[in-house]
């Protein structure tokens, strides 16, 4: 009875194998060829990096959207010392593009972005190719780009708010830390999320006559939410690509008076020209790897039951609604901006050679498998 119970068992398993195992042949053949099964990327993702970074006295948080090894933007944190020139003690913490200016040992407090040959610096590239940090900017609330605004801080997104090209939001980023905003000949320093220094280290340090300083549009946008994570928005130009993509930055003030706190994590839409959500994660329910890819190598990781992230059906234990959930996204789309799937399923080719190509390899793989059991 026990042998005849265990045969069953077996049975059933090589059943539900077969079945689960013939439904992925049926996915991976609607696929155009081996090389679009084995990507399965979708057009448009977030990508998204949740690290906590701490920005203490004079500290910095790096961010690297793309994971290339070059630092695209930086929080950057200062303190300065005016006592001696009759001032006060200011603390202010800012977005770098470069790694030119700083409060830092072996760093020009009052240096600017150099250009050569109209190209603004980046940190460096090591061996990728630099950023275009011409077209890095951040989010402003105003529209200065067309003269209908001031000159703005950057704006303090809540979570949801869109980030990107559309008609609106084009208008509305900005990067200005120079000697002369607009050609006016004044000197900003608006890239500051908190500032308490408002030109006193340039006019004291710097000798830049109080007239020459440019006063925003507005004030802190980072002031008055200490303990709330709050979204800088920014575009950038990675490794000098010819188009931008827009990204977020969680920041959470621990401490306004020192202007200290965290970088809680970013993340960006790796689809140039497509807006982002504050916020957005890019976490896609059947990317069991977190690769930002639904695709075969989610269902190998189910299939073998390993631990799954992004898991939504039955977090924690590996089932067949897990499947499911891999199934829908598996080579989708994601909505604009979300990172979310949009439950398309690959389109069969017309490519008759491709398609051959792949039900062979996958009855191959299927008939080992069945004589294994």
């Amino acid at each position: 009875m026990k042998i005849k119970l265990r045969r069953d068992a077996f049975r059933n398993e090589r059943k539900c194998s077969f079945s689960l195992d013939a439904k992925l042949a049926s996915y991976l053949a609607a696929s155009a060829s081996v090389g679009t099964v084995l990507a399965s990327d979708a057009r448009a993702i977030v990508i998204s990096n949740p690290t906590l970074q701490n920005v203490g006295i004079n500290g910095v948080a790096n961010i690297d959207f793309n994971s290339d090894g070059q630092t695209d933007f930086q929080i950057d944190h200062d303190r300065v010392d005016l006592t001696p020139q009759g001032g006060p003690v200011v603390d202010y913490l800012q977005l770098d593009k470069n790694d030119i200016n700083g409060a830092s040992p072996g760093e020009n407090l009052l240096a600017f972005d150099p250009l050569t040959n109209f190209q603004s610096a980046t940190f460096p590239a090591g061996s990728t190719t630099p950023n275009d940090q011409n077209n890095a900017a951040y989010f402003v609330s105003d529209d200065p780009m067309s003269g209908n605004g001031p000159v703005d801080y950057p704006a303090a997104l809540v979570a949801g708010a869109e980030i990107g090209p559309n008609p609106t939001s084009a208008k509305h980023f900005d990067f200005q830390e120079g000697s002369n905003v607009y050609g006016k000949g004044k000197t900003g320093r608006m890239n500051r999320l908190i500032d308490e220094d408002h030109g006193q280290a340039d006019v004291l340090l710097g000798g830049t006559p109080q007239a020459n300083i440019q006063t925003p549009g507005n004030t802190p946008q980072f002031l008055g939410v200490q303990n709330q994570v709050r979204y800088l928005g920014v575009q950038m130009e990675l490794n000098d690509s010819g188009h931008s993509n827009y990204g977020w930055i969680g920041i959470k003030i621990t401490n306004e008076a020192d202007a200290t706190g965290q970088i809680v994590g970013y993340g960006y839409e790796t689809d140039p020209g497509v807006a982002i959500l504050a916020g957005t994660t890019g976490a896609r329910a059947g990317d069991y790897n977190n690769d930002g890819k639904v695709n075969a190598a989610d269902y190998v990781l189910w299939r073998s039951g390993g631990t799954l992230q992004n898991e939504t059906a039955t977090p924690g234990t590996v089932t067949a609604e897990d499947y499911t959930a891999w199934r829908l996204n598996f080579g989708g789309t994601p909505t604009s901006g979300s990172g979310l799937a949009g439950g398309a399923v690959p389109e069969p080719d017309s490519m008759l050679l491709s398609l051959v190509c792949c039900l062979g390899l996958v009855g191959s793989y299927l008939f080992r498998r069945i004589r294994g059991k």
